[in-house]
């Protein structure tokens, strides 16, 4: 066993790999991404980006039913996909142990929104839940639940929130767990057939009735772990008003503690269901109790309904009445909230800066090939007065500032079904929808079958650069390789296009004028016409070795033609371009600057050119 300084995400991985883990699948989100990639650092360790989280964890779930150990891996919003195969899988169980893992982004600090999957997976899915408090703590409790879950027969999850993954603390790593499992198939059709028949077994019961029944006896088995986990405990303080730390809100309470030098009544959760008895036994004797929980009050109500049922008087504050109902938990609020409670004096050391840190415009990388597009995207929607839905990726950008396109953005895979609800409203305006390969391949295919089998009238705009840029450079079945790097056929959205009857058309995003017209012609038809705006991720091709996919052209200014007018800033938004207010012109930040000749492309007074 050696100590390392590593991410919570590497921990999870190590934690995983020790427990024996044989299969691991996901889909790149932040704040999970790494931990699949870690895995790769596992010998005889089958690891793949699936093409989404709900094929993860069906895939995880087939290594499970032939009694190897398996992880999928995925953020809140791909376990909203995965959701229906989840109510399933709580019903039949799984045979080798099974982890999902499901990072909640508290903040959304790297999501389009923020919530808390505990009441999707425990007070609706009724599985077992691990929210750690420390990055080992995380690793410790992947390890636990790999047991639990074939010892219960159940599929176990770890919810770790963005501040676990992304923090980084010193953690004991030992060697990999090599348990030489053979793969082995059991028939058992009465578990894992999920139909609405009558089951024998069940004395002629409906079937999904009898996986229900049993679903609910486990509960009395996940309860009792509870009491005895080493992951919930009762720390002794002063005073009549208790603080419950759940997850990573437990480390936020030993914060405040250290900084006030005082020690309160803390009960630590890390499961759920709750140790019930183990709860009463923190409450009595107390008048108030603060819970410190991402993001739900799912604990605060759990507690409330017990203090109801053992006639307890004691007071529940929580994330519904007390502390915010959104964003992230901090020590300061921990320290702010004793405060409130008159328990200590709020020291000014805590207090929030005064200064303020300047905020960054969300933006793709200089050199960006959804640059030219967006530009070319935007002029086009502007002559003919389009209306233009996004999707998830780093052309997302071009919905902030001073791009401004697209109008809608909601989950992976929306932007097709929203622009065909748009245009079949009867509206006379064009309607544009624009997503990413990544994403395409994701959701956006059942989309487009949608579109053109019920005839939508839409411009399928598709921004390919053959890899997941947003979350790492992940592969996807567009990208010709796989997670090792191995050659694998890649997928072609343009044949796909072709099949479904669809005119296509392959532009260079580099060339502007070329793309303006082809986005042009796209928009004026009848029918679903696709887009494919096609060129290499900068950034990675680069990092690779690769050159440039454009013909590279040195930027020069010619101050004395700029009249101020940030057309070049406005429809491109690219960092190397900035305005100097005390001189009413831009200027070119040639430090920082590719030379993709873009905004010289733009600039109709000459004041940018290239030589």
């Amino acid at each position: 066993m050696k100590a390392s300084y590593v991410m919570g995400n590497k921990a999870i991985a190590a934690g995983a790999l020790e427990a024996g883990v044989s299969f691991v699948t996901g889909y790149p989100g932040t704040p999970a991404t790494e931990i699949v990639e870690e895995c790769l650092h596992g010998e005889d360790v089958y690891v793949e980006w699936s093409v989404n989280e709900k094929v993860a964890l069906e895939m995880a779930t087939g290594a499970s039913l032939c009694n190897l150990r398996s992880l999928a891996v995925m953020k809140h919003n791909g376990t909203n996909f995965a959701a229906d195969f989840i109510m399933h899988l709580n019903f039949t169980g799984v045979c080798g142990g099974l982890v999902l893992v499901s990072a909640d982004d508290p903040g959304g600090n790297s999501s389009q929104n923020e919530e808390d999957t505990r009441i999707l997976l425990h007070t609706y899915g009724h599985l077992p839940v691990f929210d750690p408090a420390t990055p080992a703590e995380a690793k410790e409790m992947i390890k636990e639940a790999f047991e639990l879950s074939e010892e219960m027969g159940s599929c176990y999850i770890l919810r770790p929130v963005m501040r676990i993954c992304h923090s980084r603390s010193v953690i004991q790593l030992s060697a990999q767990k090599k348990l030489q499992r053979v793969p082995q198939f059991v028939d058992d059709r009465s578990r894992f057939v999920m139909s609405a028949v009558s089951e024998p077994r069940a004395g002629g019961k409906m079937r999904p009735l009898w996986r229900h029944a049993l679903l609910n006896q486990k509960q009395a088995d996940f309860s009792r772990y509870a009491e005895e986990s080493v992951f919930n405990s009762i720390e002794d303080g002063v005073g009549p008003i208790g603080f419950v730390g759940c997850g990573i809100g437990y480390s936020y309470i030993k914060e405040a503690e250290t900084v006030l030098r005082r020690k309160f009544p803390v009960l630590k959760l890390g499961t759920l269901p709750l140790p019930r008895q183990k709860v009463l036994t923190f409450l009595r004797g107390l008048e108030k109790v603060v819970v410190f929980e991402e993001i739900e009050p799912v604990v605060a109500g759990l507690l409330r309904g017990i203090c109801s049922d053992e006639g307890l008087t004691v007071k529940i504050l929580g994330r519904d009445q007390f502390l915010p109902g959104e964003g992230e938990l901090t020590t300061e609020e921990v320290i702010a909230a004793a405060a409130r409670l008159g328990l200590v004096e709020r020291p000014a050391a805590v207090k929030p800066a005064a200064v303020e840190a300047p905020v960054r415009t969300r933006t793709q990388c200089i050199g960006c090939s959804h640059r030219g597009l967006l530009s070319a995207l935007k002029q086009v929607s502007r002559k003919n007065k389009a209306i233009v839905t996004g999707d998830i990726g780093c052309y997302d950008a071009g919905s902030f500032p001073p791009i401004e396109l697209q109008s809608t953005i909601f989950c992976m895979g929306s932007s097709i079904p929203v622009a065909s609800g748009i245009a079949k409203t009867g509206i006379d305006r064009p309607v544009v929808a624009v997503i990413g390969d990544s994403t395409f391949f994701h959701n956006g295919l059942l989309g487009l079958v949608g579109a053109v089998s019920n005839q939508s009238r839409i411009t399928v705009v598709l921004c390919d650069n053959r890899t997941t840029a947003m979350t790492g450079f992940q592969p996807h079945p567009g990208s010709g390789e796989n997670i090792f790097q191995e050659t694998v056929p890649a997928l072609s959205p343009e044949k796909i296009g072709q099949a479904l009857g669809v005119k296509t058309r392959i532009i260079n995003p580099y060339l502007l004028e070329e793309s303006k017209t082809i986005l042009d012609q796209a928009i004026r038809e009848e029918g679903v016409s696709l887009v494919i705006s096609r060129a290499p991720c900068y950034l990675l091709s680069t990092r690779r070795g690769g050159q440039p996919y454009f013909a590279r052209r040195e930027v020069r200014m010619v101050p004395e033609r700029c009249n101020g007018c940030k057309i070049c800033i406005n429809d491109l938004g690219c960092p190397a371009l900035y305005y100097m207010e005390d001189e009413n012109r831009v200027a070119v930040d040639l430090k920082s600057c590719v030379h993709c000749g873009l905004c010289a492309d733009l600039c109709r007074r000459g004041a940018i050119i290239t030589v």
